[in-house]
């Protein structure tokens, strides 16, 4: 052996008790960091492998301890023992770190083998070999076994660590495959516990480096980890304030009262608005100085046995209404339902509240407003029996006066009685103009005009309150374009609310009308001397269903929808406090020129013009007066007529006698003209497009339709010679006379 080999493997005999006290010495080492690894990172395999590092010591030790002693059997036994239980515990630590699961029946097995072989090796065999040879053969197995292991781990952990082990156990397993040889040379025997020292401690340093690692891993995933965890509280708590920021605004919007009360003491915590305007307090801040049954008109003798917040909920649960008394000692009748919520770790009450006299106020509103529909309907049937007499009493004082020599006193009294007839008629269409709901028609309107049609309307109402009524109209108003109807119905319900609103003034009552034009604005004006709008309510009464008056006197819808139509016309309507007193309502609707140039409205001329040939005339209409009276304007004008009062009559007088033109009445009984022009489809197509339909109806839905429907003329009662005879004029000029039977 050279100089390189003896000074590494040639160790003196008498050095054998050092090699063995440093081998010892870095065994101790290697178990103290085991325990500590298993202690820093609670991981099972690293007790288990310190157990058979401490047995491989006490191996160690005794043979430091016999190097001054004979060995006997009995130590022999010990010995082999000692590091069978190495073997073993290094095995099961393998199994352990590699996550695999081992049988304590296997394990004990094995354990009883090798004590079993040691045992019978001891005492029964006197080879050397035979007895330690097999044991350092498998310490040699189990090593290998180990470096595998980590070499295992290696490939899935990318760890330094992993690596130095399974190399350093593949040392170890070699070193005890020799150590059996070695130990029958006194020179390598010494130098035998020097390798086995360095290899252990080469074995410590490695699981220093791999925990370090595995360590530095677990500290990056978890700070990885935090800062997830951060981002996701992040946008918890981001999430959380959009939650508590939307459920405040639901809260504070909600259209029922909400409180939430202590449920101890109910004291208020929190009010949304409602609360707040129910209870007549100004701010939540103000509202917590209360506690809710300082609100209730409640018996103190039923309160006296309610202990906590069950017993109140329960107990206001049943109030059936529950009677508020507001701060400012107003009485109101409400529904009260609530649960019990948490609050930041105490129990209170969130209680909601209706109060019952609005709903009685808005049901009250619901009922006027269909009463109101329902006289829309009485004054639109009225409308129509009025139009029947009117029609026979204008047709007839037209007739007299035209063909009829009269002496001046009596003409100048029919005429008088004409221009009646024809006020009675404009009242009539008034009523049917307010009757009925129709879209915006725009046109041209005299604003002037509308207003003294209305003060027309309202003459009787306004001489019998004794109002006297100032007109301030501009004569040179310019002409604009607006719906007609919905204009008249604005100043009908300023003047209405006008009027109204006198009645409570003892003083002598004074209405100024009044119209004048500011830039491209017409501005009209509508003054009172009564009682004028209190200021703090100047801002609601635009506000639907908002009114001053007395339950049963005023639905609250008037401004409103008079506010809706004047913002259709790109208009503005507001309220002005006149320094004199009172109130005025100004409207101002913009100037915009008609398309159509707009004639100048003169007197009617009463003369008709001859019939270009004596056409055959069917008057259909149940009122023989109404028959009759437009069958004496036929014959004047040169037709010939001839008069029916009943549908069914009229099909049957078809089938016999030719006609050129139907005037058929709408509203009549058995079968009415609607019937009667399907029955005309059916049995004579010829004459569906010579109907001309008399009706005094123009307002229901259904008439409109239908005559929307049909495209055929008609003629709303009452009406005028000239009228009747443009219109016949019209069916003989477009459609041809039926074809002879």
């Amino acid at each position: 052996m050279g100089l390189l080999g003896d000074f590494i493997f040639v160790i003196p005999a008498q050095s054998l008790k050092a090699a063995l006290l440093v081998s010892l010495l870095s065994v101790w080492v290697l178990i103290g960091i085991f325990f500590y690894l298993n202690y820093y990172t609670q991981r099972r395999y690293f007790t288990i492998w310190a157990a058979g590092w401490l047995f491989y010591a006490i191996w160690l030790t005794l043979g430091y301890y016999l190097q001054d002693l004979r060995e006997t059997d009995f130590l022999l036994l010990f010995r082999q023992w000692c590091i069978c239980a190495t073997a073993t515990l290094l095995f099961w630590g393998s199994i352990r770190f590699l996550g695999q699961h081992a049988k304590q029946k296997l394990i004990g097995l094995f354990i009883l083998f090798l004590f079993t072989y040691s045992y019978y090796g001891a005492f029964y065999l006197d080879d050397y070999y035979q007895i330690r040879l097999p044991v350092y053969v498998l310490i040699c197995l189990v090593s290998l076994r180990i470096s595998w292991c980590f070499v295992l781990y290696r490939r899935k952990h990318p760890y330094i660590g992993a690596g130095l082990l399974s190399f350093g156990f593949f040392l170890w397993g070699i070193f005890h495959l020799l150590f059996p040889f070695m130990q029958r040379t006194p020179e390598f025997y010494s130098a035998s516990y020097l390798m086995s020292a360095v290899i252990q401690l080469f074995i410590a340093v490695s699981m220093i480096i791999l925990v370090l690692e595995e360590s530095r891993k677990i500290k990056n995933r978890v700070i990885n980890q935090v800062f997830e965890f951060q981002d996701e509280t992040d946008f918890l708590k981001k999430t959380v304030s959009r939650t508590e920021e939307r459920y405040r605004l639901l809260f504070e919007q909600a259209a029922e009262a909400i409180i939430i009360a202590s449920a101890n003491d109910l004291k208020i915590l929190d009010l949304n608005k409602t609360a707040r305007r129910l209870l007549d307090v100004g701010s939540v801040e103000e509202a917590k100085n209360y506690r809710l049954q300082g609100f209730c008109c409640l018996d103190g003798k039923q309160t006296t046995q309610l202990k906590n917040g069950e017993d109140w909920l329960n107990f206001l649960s049943k109030q059936k209404p529950l009677f508020l008394r507001q701060k400012n000692g107003t009485i109101v009748a409400v529904e009260l339902d609530g649960s019990i919520i948490d609050t930041g770790g105490k129990q209170a009450l969130q209680l909601f509240l209706r109060e019952l006299t609005e709903r009685a106020r808005l049901e009250q509103q619901l009922r006027q407003a269909e009463k109101l529909s329902a006289l829309g309907q009485l004054i639109s049937g009225i409308a129509h029996e009025l139009n029947n007499p009117l029609s026979v009493i204008k047709g007839y004082i037209e007739v007299i006066l035209k063909h009829h020599k009269l002496n001046p006193e009596t003409r100048a009294d029919l005429e008088k009685v004409a221009k009646e007839s024809d006020r009675a008629a404009n009242l009539v269409k008034n009523f049917l103009t307010f009757a009925k709901e129709r879209s915006i028609r725009k046109e041209s309107i005299n604003v002037n005009d509308i207003i003294t049609q209305v003060m027309e309307l309202r003459k009787f109402t306004t001489r019998i309150a004794r109002v006297n009524v100032i007109y301030d109209l501009d004569p040179h108003l310019p002409i604009t374009v607006g719906d007609p109807e919905q204009i008249q119905q604005v100043i009908v319900i300023l003047v209405n609310n006008a009027l109204q609103a006198m009645e409570k003034t003892v003083s002598s009552h004074c209405l100024i009308l009044r119209t004048h034009t500011i830039d491209k604005t017409i501005k009209i004006e509508v003054q009172d001397n009564g009682p004028g709008i209190p200021p703090h309510l100047e801002e609601k009464i635009f506000e639907p269903f908002f009114t001053t008056k007395e339950v049963g006197t005023g639905t609250g819808l008037g401004l409103s929808i008079a506010h809706s139509i004047i913002s259709e016309h790109n208009g503005r309507i507001y309220y002005s406090r006149p320094k004199e007193g009172g109130a005025c309502f100004i409207v101002e609707l913009p100037i915009v020129e008609p398309q159509i140039p707009i004639l100048t409205k003169g007197k009617e001329s009463l003369e008709t013009k001859p019939a270009s040939f004596p056409a055959k005339v069917l008057v259909v209409d149940d009122e023989p007066a109404v028959a009759e009276m437009l069958g004496e304007i036929l014959r004047l004008i040169g037709y010939v007529p001839t008069m029916c009062n009943s549908a069914i009559d009229a099909l049957a007088l078809l089938s016999q006698t030719e006609f050129d033109v139907i005037l058929s009445d709408i509203r009549m009984p058995s079968m009415d003209g609607k019937q009667f022009y399907e029955r005309l489809k059916l049995q004579y197509p010829n004459y569906v497009n010579r109907v001309i339909f008399l009706t005094g109806d123009t307002v229901s839905h259904d008439t409109k339709e239908f005559l929307k429907a049909t495209g055929n003329l008609h003629l709303p009662k009452p009406f005028q010679i000239a009228t009747v005879q443009e219109a016949i004029e019209k069916v003989i000029a477009q459609v041809p006379p039926p074809e002879d039977k």
